[in-house]
């Protein structure tokens, strides 16, 4: 399931912002409250955060480019897969080679 995260609603003396900076990046996974990005408008710059854990999963508006008040900015994947938090969670080592059953000590000890 997807969420999609967009501009707050600015005031209405503010009419657009500009995405300042992305402080994540597609497939980074993030954890709710932290901030994806800045908005900066003629008065303040706004930080946008996560409304729940996640995988970042499309940036919408580039850094640079400009926004109105509930333009969407990006969607984040609210569940990634069990296999992917494995993967990212314990890299998988190669397993020993184990010498042959019945090998002779000789055999044990060249492998």
């Amino acid at each position: 399931m997807s969420v999609d995260i967009k501009a707050p609603t600015f005031a209405e003396s503010v009419a657009e912002g500009t995405v300042a900076a992305w402080h994540k990046r597609v497939g980074d996974a993030v954890q709710r409250d932290d901030v994806l990005a800045d908005i900066e408008t003629d008065k303040v710059v706004i930080e946008i955060f996560a409304p729940t854990d996640g995988v970042l999963a499309e940036i919408v508006k580039a850094e640079g480019e400009t926004v109105e008040s509930e333009d969407l900015l990006a969607r984040l994947a609210e569940e990634a897969t069990e296999a992917t938090e494995a993967a990212v969670a314990a890299p998988q080592k190669p397993a020993a080679a184990t010498p042959a059953p019945g090998a002779s000590p000789a055999a044990r000890r060249l492998a």
